[in-house]
């Protein structure tokens, strides 16, 4: 599971489960529209690399270095999501770009990107 915006749509969507509840391998597979099994073959693949485990309960958990790449993910999700509504893209929308741009960006770009968003927020 080496593909960066695979890894990163797992982790996100670990992450924004972990904020309300429990999480599991049908919890994950409902988030991404994937069957359980493919969950259970990217978890083990996820946990090889140290950025998952798995409790005795089954719930799955991300470790320090998979919840930093999550956060990341998800805040560039966010950034994209907001700036581009800021201009008129309807949700629906500017929800599945983001989810394409939070990918693709470079650090750089995304940071220019950030300050953009903001300044289309606040109206400047």
């Amino acid at each position: 599971m080496k593909q960066k915006k695979s890894v990163e749509d797992y982790l996100k969507v670990i992450f924004t489960l972990s904020k309300g509840k429990a999480v599991h391998g049908a919890d994950i597979a409902g988030g991404l529209g994937v069957s359980r099994p493919t969950v259970s073959v990217a978890l083990k693949s996820l946990a090889e690399e140290g950025y998952v485990f798995a409790d005795d309960t089954h719930e799955v958990h991300l470790t320090e270095k998979g919840k930093r790449i999550a956060e990341d993910t998800y805040e560039r999700h966010s950034t994209f999501c907001r700036l581009l509504t800021g201009l008129g893209v309807d949700e629906k929308t500017a929800a599945a770009d983001a989810c394409e741009m939070e990918h693709a960006v470079s650090p750089e770009s995304y940071e220019a990107l950030k300050t953009l968003a903001m300044e289309t927020l606040r109206g400047e």
